[in-house]
This record gives C-alpha cells, sequence and structure tokens, in this order.
C-alpha cells in the first residue's frame, strides 16, 4: 500500500518536471504543421497535388485508410493528382487533436479530418483519422509518415 501511495504522490510532479527539449520541439515544429493543415484545406478542395505533397519529406511515406504504402514525396504527389473525373471535394476541414514530441527532432500529430465530397449528383460526408509523424529537418519539420485511418 505504500508503494501505491507514493507513485500517486509523485505522478504529477513527473508529468510537471517534463523535459524542455519537448516543449522546443512542439513550438518549433507548430508553424510547420498548422500551415501544412491549413494549406491541407484549400489544396483538398482545389487538387492541387503540389500543395498536398509539399509537407512530405523526399523519402516520406503515406499509408491509406486500406493499408496501401504510397512512397516519397512524387509518389504522394502522384496519388493526390488522380482524383477521379466526377468526384468534386466541396469543402474540407482538419482538426489536429493532439500533438507530443518523440524526441528534439520527431513530433506525432493526430487529428482527424473531414470532406463533403460530391460524385455524380451525390454529395456525402467523408471522415477519417489520421497520425503523423514530423521530423526536424535543418530548420524545417517534414512528414516521414502519415497515417490515414
Amino acid at each position: 500500500m505504500k508503494l501505491k501511495i507514493i507513485l500517486l504522490a509523485t505522478g504529477p510532479l513527473l508529468i510537471a518536471a517534463a523535459p524542455a527539449w519537448q516543449q522546443k520541439a512542439l513550438s518549433s515544429a507548430a508553424p510547420f504543421i498548422d500551415r501544412a493543415n491549413s494549406e491541407w484545406e484549400r489544396a483538398i478542395v482545389t487538387g492541387d497535388s503540389s500543395a498536398l505533397s509539399a509537407p512530405y519529406a523526399k523519402e516520406g511515406v503515406f499509408i491509406t485508410p486500406d493499408g496501401t504504402a504510397i512512397h516519397g514525396k512524387a509518389g504522394v504527389k502522384t496519388m493526390y493528382g488522380r482524383r477521379p473525373a466526377g468526384v468534386k471535394v466541396l469543402r474540407a476541414s482538419i482538426h489536429s487533436d493532439g500533438r507530443a514530441a518523440a524526441d528534439p527532432d520527431d513530433v506525432y500529430e493526430w487529428g482527424s479530418a473531414q470532406m463533403t465530397v460530391k460524385r455524380g449528383g451525390k454529395q456525402r460526408m467523408v471522415v477519417g483519422r489520421y497520425l503523423t509523424v514530423w521530423h526536424r529537418t535543418g530548420k524545417q519539420w517534414l512528414i516521414t509518415h502519415n497515417i490515414a485511418f
């Protein structure tokens, strides 16, 4: 019983004493993440594959909801450029639910996105979740892995 009391008493102190590098990494990555999310909302509607692939590292990987892995920034650009004819994204939004620094050069971000898609004469709402790994390369942060659920 004594051990449980000690763990409960020190637990909040451990959370409050998170290393400074964690906050520094999150602060450094935030403008890149926020800009990419904002650009995604616009670019997914317009179909701008260059803008959609811009935040990816050269060797970045996008994993689709069905588990298909798209390799490389060029592959991600090609994937986004292959929107089927007759499919139009009318509106889109993305919501970053959380971020965590794994180390000084890697930040995990997770959240959800939704789009109103029109195909033929029918509209439907598409909602999905994502987990993205951002890696610091020099002074910029780029996506190395993006998993869409």
